[in-house]
């Protein structure tokens, strides 16, 4: 496995810069995927402001921080230069400094990261330095993430010019720059004067993991990850005691149905005191059902997926779920009104109401779409069979769905722009070889 360094200039990690949050994310990714990164951050970084020893008034406000020691090899090492757009009588001088620090912290590493350091004129010094690091080492293989371009095009220099702060910006880098689109490539080949194939698009530093983004509860997360909510693109919960009139089997049949039509779906019962055998056996009845369906490993009781869960989940952690879902069905044989339904709006979840119960219409109105769940009073009988029903339900279910622009952009955040989904875009990029005129 490659060892990965991260040559940044950052100081203040609790701060909102987003070039922070991007230098956070791959760190992350690298460690959730088992590597080892080297991270070099300015010798003034503060562990009171960024590390396990940061103090917040309650415990779950924020993910646990990836910068200290305890989490990943920290280096607080860069010298914390006083910057300038300009280049003084000292760069030189300035220019050994940290080009020591790469020497002394960069060995055994073979691929490092940089971020904004090609592109800032501030950085020139970091700029110079690690191209003459680069120099010594050619097996190194470099990954420059910028975020923006640096105005012109590149200059015509002879070879080495790019020693001169005046140049460095402005002329081809060792190893790849990473930018996050394509639209803008052949913009940045040109201002570095670089071919197309040394520019790769890669949007995976600025991925956002929903989980770790908000102060979720410790159940939710557990249970969004075992149930796999973020894979799905029709996901719901359905908070319930478990009785034969919650109609479980119905939301079954149709997602099965939306399965049918080739869209990933998942489905998270939350079981309230529902422990003695008859609700066992209906439980067993149901996975066994989505077993029978297609739906193996997509639909989840959470009384036994965790301990925790055995006489109920906190109403937090069924509001929090909610907002990693993004359809409530209610099939219910009976209601009075349903806060759950009321809950799952404030969410911002796509409704299905009951239309055989006459209440839903007058309590919920228009804010969702109706389908024939049965009621007690009126019993539905299903043609040519009840699963064929379902299935061109669930085709209007999914139209319903592709209406709603939110919802479907929200959905494929949630689904497509994470660090789990993008990783298959970053670690190639790893494995690249050092220089692009060997591709």
């Amino acid at each position: 496995m490659k060892r990965v360094g991260n040559f940044t200039t950052i100081f203040d990690a609790e701060c909102g810069f987003s070039i922070i949050a991007v230098a956070e994310t791959l760190i992350r990714m690298l460690l959730d995927h088992d590597y080892e990164p080297v991270v070099l951050v300015q010798d003034q970084f503060s562990r009171n402001q960024s590390g396990a020893e940061h103090i917040v008034p309650f415990k779950e406000v924020s993910p646990p921080s990836i910068w200290n020691r305890q989490t990943v090899d920290l280096r607080p090492v860069i010298p914390p230069l006083e910057l300038t757009q300009k280049a003084g009588p000292d760069f030189e001088t300035r220019v050994k400094r940290i080009l020591r620090v790469l020497r002394k912290n960069l060995t055994g590493v073979d691929v490092c990261i940089t971020q904004d350091i090609i592109l800032q004129e501030w950085y020139q010094e970091h700029n110079v330095a690690m191209r003459r690091y680069a120099q010594e080492r050619p097996d190194m293989l470099w990954l420059h993430w910028i975020h923006s371009v640096p105005s012109g095009k590149a200059h015509a220099v002879a070879q080495d010019a790019w020693a001169t702060p005046e140049h460095c910006r402005h002329t081809p880098p060792p190893g790849y720059i990473i930018y996050p689109n394509d639209t803008d490539r052949n913009l940045v080949a040109q201002a570095y004067g670089v071919p197309m194939h040394a520019v790769k698009p890669c949007r995976a530093g600025h991925a956002i993991d929903p989980l770790l983004l908000w102060p979720y509860h410790e159940l939710t997360k557990t249970l969004a990850r075992k149930a796999d909510l973020l894979g799905g693109e029709i996901v719901t919960i359905y908070p319930a005691r478990l009785d034969r009139g919650k109609k479980v089997e119905k939301i079954i049949r149709l997602l099965a149905g939306v399965q049918h039509a080739g869209h990933e779906t998942r489905l998270l019962i939350l079981d309230w005191q529902s422990a003695g055998p008859r609700f066992q056996a209906y439980k067993d009845e149901l996975l066994a059902l989505a077993d029978s369906l297609g739906l193996w490993g997509k639909v989840h009781i959470s009384s036994r997926m965790h301990d925790g869960c055995s006489q109920g989940v906190p109403r937090r952690v069924v509001l929090e779920l909610m907002d990693l879902s993004n359809v409530y069905i209610h099939p219910s044989e009976s209601e009075t009104y349903s806060l759950t339904i009321h809950e799952a709006i404030t969410r911002g979840n796509l409704i299905v109401l009951n239309q055989d119960l006459p209440m839903m219409r007058e309590l919920f109105g228009d804010c969702g779409i109706y389908m024939d769940f049965g009621s007690a009073r009126n019993r539905r009988t299903y043609k040519p069979n009840e699963q064929a029903f379902w299935n061109d339900e669930a085709l209007r279910l999914i139209a319903e769905m592709k209406q709603n622009r939110a919802l479907m952009a929200r959905t494929r955040a949630l689904r497509e722009w994470t660090p789990q989904a993008l990783w298959k875009e970053f670690e190639p990029l790893l494995y690249l070889p050092p220089s692009y005129e060997e591709t």
